[in-house]
């Protein structure tokens, strides 16, 4: 049961990621995950920073600490590399 999920599909960015996103929730179970009761879900520019090891491995896991623990760190990423998706929700 996970605390919390980050979307990074294949060659998505990040708005076609938070767009398909909501094919989920017709999942059976979907509604019971801990993490999308608690609002837990986030999309990512995975094209852009997750399919391709390269020179954004460092934004990618700037990504990565910003979404895990936001109240130690802020990069400036969001809503450029990542975004909450509260529309998942049940």
């Amino acid at each position: 049961d996970p605390e919390v999920i980050i979307l990074m599909p294949c060659g998505f960015d990040l708005k076609r990621t938070a767009t398909e996103a909501s094919v989920l929730s017709s999942r059976p179970g979907w509604e019971d995950l801990a993490a999308v009761r608690a609002g837990y879900v986030y999309a990512t520019d995975a094209n852009a920073y997750f399919n391709r090891p390269g020179p954004r491995l460092a934004d990618s896991l700037e990504i990565m600490a910003e979404i895990l623990h936001p109240e130690v760190f802020q990069f400036g990423h969001e809503n450029r590399g990542w975004q909450r998706v509260p529309e998942v929700a049940p």
